[in-house]
């Protein structure tokens, strides 16, 4: 499950317009999307029809864990169309903040609670309010990926380094690193300041833009009005071939991936006798709820593979066949990150922390 954090402090920027309809677009493309509105304008929840949500049915209720006001995330699931629902917003999400702000990793919650659920999904979209607050640090310690729409005007640039700088310190401070992508949004092709600043944009974002573009058309209004993604309002629209395209983009990274999963599972299976030798990760942690283990030889993803298995006596333990290579590891207990305790070899990442290494 791959989850995607629509995020920019600046409002105005095409970021609830990019949360809808590249939802929709990745459903045409087969992918079951669950799209969540952390905003408390909960412009995605009015803009997929949903006028009026009760507080208790709202994200809200994900928030106050520990409050007497939790419910499942299943519970909060609205259907919206084939292969796309979404959990809606409230207005008195605004409040969590104040109310939060001093429970031990606040942070963390919306992590925990779509790692914890029983859910099934290709995608999860965060729409993300325009600020860099306390919903917005969830949204993307959460993410696997930061997607930064980005208006192609001088103060839409000049915002955007806050929301790097602000992604950098979630890496240091609790060594989480989703990668960042710029998305160049509301682009006039025929305009020559449009131009230059998409040379700005990209300058800026360096490799970490994404090609897909999406270019200024009022067929995207029209749709909001209709209260329908671009998708299906006018499939023939540009603002639906640019979703389109951006959809196809995501899900290139996938394919990207899969070469070297089959070769890593094919290894595993077919020559772990001859070449790969058994590795053993072992973690003492009897109250913990889960343990992964995460590194080089499983892309840093946690999904059942990762997952160590508890023992009777409180040590947690997974066994994995890896062929001759330098490594580097981490633990996740409970949504946090750890080096390996028992294991006195570590070296230094490029955010100042460490990683446990070992070499097969």
């Amino acid at each position: 499950m791959k989850i995607l954090a629509i995020s920019n402090q600046k409002g105005g920027c095409g970021k609830t317009t990019t949360a809808i309809n590249l939802s929709f677009a990745l459903a045409e493309y087969g992918r079951k999307v669950l799209l969540i509105d952390i905003d408390p304008q909960a412009h995605a929840t009015m803009g997929l029809g949903f006028k009026t949500v009760s507080l208790e049915n709202s994200v809200y209720s994900l928030f106050m864990a520990g409050q007497g006001k939790m419910r499942s995330i299943q519970d909060l699931i609205l259907y919206v169309d084939e292969r796309v629902d979404m959990i809606p917003s409230h207005i008195i999400l605004s409040t969590v903040e104040h109310e939060l702000k001093d429970k031990d990793n606040g942070i963390m919650i919306l992590f925990r609670a779509l790692m914890y659920s029983d859910i099934s999904y290709d995608y999860v979209i965060i729409d993300c309010p325009p600020n860099l607050g306390f919903l917005t640090f969830n949204a993307i310690r959460a993410a696997n990926q930061v997607i930064v729409p980005v208006e192609t005007s001088i103060f839409a640039i000049m915002g955007v380094s806050k929301l790097v700088s602000m992604i950098e310190l979630i890496k240091l401070k609790l060594n989480h690193s989703p990668t960042i992508k710029g998305l160049v949004t509301m682009y006039d092709p025929y305009a020559e300041f449009s131009q230059k600043m998409v040379i700005k944009i990209k300058n800026m974002f360096k490799d970490n833009i994404l090609k897909s573009a999406v270019s200024m058309d009022v067929a995207l209004k029209e749709a909001q009005e209709q209260f329908k993604s671009i998708i299906k309002f006018n499939r023939n629209s540009e603002g639906a071939r640019d979703y389109m395209n951006l959809a196809e983009e995501i899900v290139s990274q996938e394919r990207e991936n899969l070469p070297d999963s089959i070769y890593k599972e094919l290894q595993r299976i077919l020559y772990s006798n001859v070449y790969s030798k058994e590795k053993a990760f072992n973690y003492f942690a009897p109250d913990a709820n889960t343990v992964y283990v995460v590194g080089d030889f499983n892309n840093w993803e946690m999904s059942e593979s990762s997952k160590l298995l508890k023992k009777s006596n409180g040590a947690w333990e997974r066994t994995f066949y890896l062929g001759p290579g330098h490594y580097r590891y981490k633990f996740i207990v409970d949504g946090l990150y750890f080096i390996d305790p028992e294991n006195p070899k570590k070296e230094m990442t490029q955010y100042g922390n460490y990683d446990s290494v070992f070499d097969v």
